[in-house]
């Protein structure tokens, strides 16, 4: 279900929750500045029960919304690095549990 608002919407400063199932994940597809300069029309969608609308706000909404896209991309960060660290170490743990066992020889570097 595509949702439409042509008003301003100063009174939702929290873009990034989904108005349908409340969840914190809402992400822009598209934004542009509308012709005063001063808001920005944004297309945003919710990944988990596929709302989408457009609408246009104030710069305070956009800079909040913002913010909340840099943290969102912090904590992915932060997420993908653990990530990274637990598979290298299981990787590692593998690789020595292996060679423990003489189970890797030369030719499997070849």
């Amino acid at each position: 279900m595509r949702q439409r608002t042509t008003a301003k919407n100063a009174e939702s400063p929290s873009l990034h929750i989904c108005p349908r199932c409340s969840s914190p994940l809402v992400q822009p597809t598209c934004w542009e500045q509308v012709s005063d300069r001063t808001c920005w029309r944004v297309w945003r969608r919710c990944p988990e029960c596929e709302w989408a609308a457009s609408s246009v706000h104030g710069a305070a909404a956009i800079d909040a919304f913002d913010e909340q896209l840099d943290e969102g991309a912090r904590e992915l960060a932060g997420e993908l690095r653990s990530l990274e660290q637990a598979n290298m170490r299981a990787m590692a743990e593998a690789f020595t549990a292996a060679l423990g066992k003489d189970l890797i020889g030369a030719d499997d570097f070849t």
